[in-house]
């Protein structure tokens, strides 16, 4: 994982558009919020679990069919578990955990592949690729005793989508609330919501939870369509993307790879 050179972007109070060119952070969350609210009248009805959100998005069951392939994947990707940056390192605007308790490992930023993290997982990219109009994936590891304070994400007309791999052995310990809908991860059962709605998280367990992060197009009406690609082809283009792109790439040897494919020691 990499620093960017320009230390300031991603920090809170400036959004930046290139290297040299920004806008004020705070007034373009709360428009962007003020639009959420406009948008969620044309969402779907969310939050989704279980077989509600399967027949409201079938596209999805083919991460259940791969299912034993991400877990594999999954499994040699937590053997270099502390090579796994935790957020705020890869993106300094969210810091809704201290230290190192929250942990992503992204495949795909804004439909940008992260290549050098998606080798490792082979099995998982290929299931995503599946799906259409994924805008980001990633892997979500958060400790046990961890807690993700109430926050409203920004990715508005975008649909989040949780695949839960590993839960703790009393999920009901460990929960989400949406909206006023309080939800628990069970291995599999998958959850469907948007972002922009205030949620948090708490993991009141000892051990690790992990779901797999996918966002995807909403598919909204015109016009708003066009606010929402407006706003996602502006920050897909953006330094700040990029800065996110390099800070994620955390190099994990390929799954798979033959000892010829490994780099050698200096």
């Amino acid at each position: 994982m990499e620093t960017d050179q320009n230390s300031n972007i991603g920090q809170k109070g400036r959004f930046y558009l290139t290297k040299n060119i920004w806008v004020p952070q705070e007034p373009i969350e709360n428009l962007n919020l003020k639009m959420s609210d406009m948008i969620l009248r044309r969402m779907p009805k969310l939050p989704l679990g279980g077989d509600d959100a399967l027949k409201a998005f079938p596209m999805l069951g083919e991460l259940r069919k791969s299912h034993d392939k991400i877990k594999a994947d999954l499994q040699y990707l937590l053997s270099h578990h502390e090579e796994i940056p935790a957020l705020h390192e890869v993106h300094p605007r969210d810091l809704f955990v201290a230290g190192r308790a929250w942990r992503t490992f992204m495949l795909k930023i804004m439909g940008h592949e992260i290549t050098e993290n998606t080798a490792a997982v082979p099995d998982t990219y290929a299931a995503i690729n599946r799906l259409p109009g994924v805008h980001t994936a990633l892997f979500s590891i958060l400790a046990g005793g961890a807690e993700i304070v109430p926050h409203r994400g920004s990715a508005a007309g975008v649909i989040r989508f949780h695949y839960p791999l590993i839960v703790p052995s009393e999920p009901e310990k460990c929960w989400i609330e949406i909206g006023g809908h309080h939800f628990y991860w069970q291995e599999g059962v998958p959850l469907v919501f948007d972002d922009t709605r205030e949620h948090w998280v708490k993991n009141q367990t000892k051990e690790t939870r992990v779901v797999l992060i996918i966002d995807f197009n909403a598919n909204m009406p015109f016009p708003v369509n066009l606010y929402t690609a407006l706003r996602y082809n502006l920050i897909r283009h953006s330094t700040e993307v990029k800065a996110v792109q390099e800070r994620a790439s955390i190099g994990v040897p390929p799954r798979n790879a033959q000892p010829a494919d490994l780099p050698k020691a200096a």
